[in-house]
């Protein structure tokens, strides 16, 4: 067993999933949240699912000796239909970036008062520092700063859970999301879109997952994504006045005073660009691949490309774009459980 790959592997699944829409409430929110105390259910269903996906996928990526997500899609969905699903994941990425960058100016526009465009430039020019120093950045990135955020994160929750007053709503808001109207189906969705960004940073990594201990990773993270989101979604169903905000969860750490909401605000920032860098690196990869742009230059194009639209509502991304991209991921989850197992 090793453990610094165990540690490395459960931090970046983490890292993957724990972005913008899950640390800000917005994605708890959305997929379970609005089902009430139905959602906690679906909660523990959704973390079930991530370990299992999460062991499943690192196996066979390590028996596949896969490098690429582009490669890993050919073998599991064969050449015409990988292709395609090649191109989807690529907009997937490009959108998550979007979400996260949108996600950042709402958290300076709502928290500090400042105009939107601060937070996303400020965002944006982390985003391409980070990602100077490629795949061994990205994995010592999420080793030093998700255990950092989810230990803070989670203890905030915990805390508002337990210590806060009540909240003064009328009652927990149900939300209206045509695309998903019953819980159980969110929380397959929820995971579906989720493991697919996963997926697809891990099939970017490459070689650098697949080591010992990588798989018991996988499961450790797919059980701590879990417990994060039953407290996030338990302190939204305490605090229902909340459920609406774009960033909800700063307001429930506010219910425990100005120093909680500013932890829990810079820690979140840090959150989305931990999530932005692993989108943005398997994306870059992807571009490097076709043999037409440089690492240095694929990276400043995409960022250029995703500026100007990053004013767009970050609640909007989630409500409609994610889900939409859930039932894609549907396409892989059963697909990879049939290799797994069959092999």
């Amino acid at each position: 067993m090793n453990w610094k790959t165990t540690l490395q592997v459960a931090a970046t699944y983490v890292g993957a999933v724990m972005g913008a829409g899950f640390a800000s409430g917005q994605e708890i929110q959305q997929f379970f949240s609005r089902y009430g105390r139905w959602g906690l259910v679906g909660i523990i269903v959704s973390a079930v699912l991530f370990a299992l996906m999460g062991w499943s996928m690192l196996d066979l990526q390590a028996r596949w000796k896969i490098t690429s997500y582009s490669e890993f899609f050919k073998r599991l969905l064969g050449n015409r239909w990988g292709l395609w699903a090649d191109g989807l994941v690529s907009i997937l990425l490009f959108l998550g970036m979007l979400a996260m960058i949108s996600g950042s100016g709402a958290l300076f526009y709502e928290y500090f008062g400042f105009t939107r465009w601060l937070g996303i430039i400020l965002t944006g020019t982390v985003i391409a520092l980070a990602l100077w120093f490629r795949g061994e950045g990205v994995l010592w990135i999420n080793s030093v700063l998700i255990p950092l955020k989810f230990i803070i994160c989670l203890g905030i929750a915990t805390a508002a859970v337990f210590f806060a007053a009540s909240g003064d709503g009328e009652g927990i808001v149900v939300l209206p999301n045509p695309i998903v109207q019953h819980w159980a189906l969110s929380a397959i969705l929820y995971v579906s879109f989720n493991f697919t960004l996963a997926m697809v940073v891990f099939a970017s990594l490459g070689r650098d997952v697949q080591r010992p201990g990588a798989r018991i990773g996988a499961v450790l993270g797919g059980v701590s994504l879990g417990i994060f989101a039953f407290f996030i979604g338990s302190a939204l169903l305490r605090f229902p006045e909340v459920i609406g905000l774009e960033i909800p969860m700063v307001a429930v750490a506010g219910k425990l005073g100005d120093w909680p909401a500013f932890f829990y605000v810079v820690v979140l920032w840090l959150t989305m660009i931990t999530a932005a860098i692993g989108n943005g690196f398997s994306l870059v990869s992807r571009v490097v691949q076709t043999n037409k742009l440089s690492y240095g230059n694929a990276t400043l194009l995409i960022l250029l490309l995703l500026l100007p639209i990053a004013g767009v509502r970050f609640s909007q991304i989630v409500q409609f774009v994610y889900p939409l991209f859930g039932y894609l991921g549907l396409v892989f989850l059963p697909t990879i459980l049939y290799f797994w197992r069959r092999t």
